[in-house]
């Protein structure tokens, strides 16, 4: 038997869970490196610095982080950005222009070089690592999806969303799994078609004492399924 990824794994288990397994296991890593960030690595000294350079963490991943109980954690990182944008304007030499007050003459441009000192040096460590993972889990499914255990995984769950499922084909090298992988996904967008319009046949007024069954999320379904989740 060939050695496995644990990438391959993962996603075998992750199958078995409602929506798409690559979505489901790049948030398990987010929430997961987000508390060692907290609850390990606050006080580091190469952490602080990636804060500084990063300027904190980019819009979505710093709201997940806001989202943690370690107040104390989150404050020391963003004292370190903060500190690190209050050196770098207190170092800007501001055009002469203003300093004299006519820069209300000028027509812009006069804070680009600022702006541009002020712009990131690292990008933000959670998408660094997220472009990463994304890209082992996309390489694993491209490459393990002629393992009969992975393609029965991936025939019985919700399958991919769109974006993670565009993001293996382009990975895909082998004709016989390119082949399999569209048949199966294009059957479980079957299924959630046909309870799509199950449910806007119960929706309608002249069904309305019928029960509602598993097609009762669909819309919700087929959301996650398009947009990623």
């Amino acid at each position: 038997m060939p050695l496995r990824s644990f990438a391959y794994y993962d996603l075998t288990e992750a199958f078995a869970e409602p929506g798409c397994p690559v979505c489901r296991m790049l948030r398990r890593d987010v929430s997961r490196l987000l508390n060692s960030i907290l609850y390990e690595y606050s006080t580091d000294r190469g952490m602080q610095a990636r804060f500084r350079a990063s300027r904190g963490l980019c819009a979505k991943h710093g709201n997940q982080l806001s989202q943690n109980n370690n107040a104390l954690g989150i404050a020391v990182l963003y004292e370190q950005s903060l500190h690190e944008i209050l050196e770098v304007t207190s170092r800007a030499a501001l055009p002469e222009k203003i300093k004299r007050g006519i820069g209300r003459l000028f027509s812009g441009g006069v804070g680009a070089a600022l702006a541009d000192a002020l712009e990131p040096t690292q990008v933000c460590l959670v998408c660094e690592t997220h472009t990463s993972r994304e890209a082992g889990y996309i390489r694993a499914l491209s490459e393990d999806f002629g393992d009969e255990a992975m393609r029965e995984a991936h025939r019985t769950s919700q399958g991919l969303c769109a974006e993670h499922f565009r993001q293996t084909l382009r990975q895909m090298v082998s004709p016989e799994y390119l082949a399999a992988l569209v048949d199966q996904q294009r059957e479980i967008w079957a299924r959630l078609r046909g309870e799509l319009n199950e449910y806007m046949r119960k929706s309608d007024a002249n069904h309305a004492d019928e029960a509602m069954g598993a097609e009762a999320d669909s819309w919700r379904r087929v959301v996650r399924s398009l947009s990623g989740d």
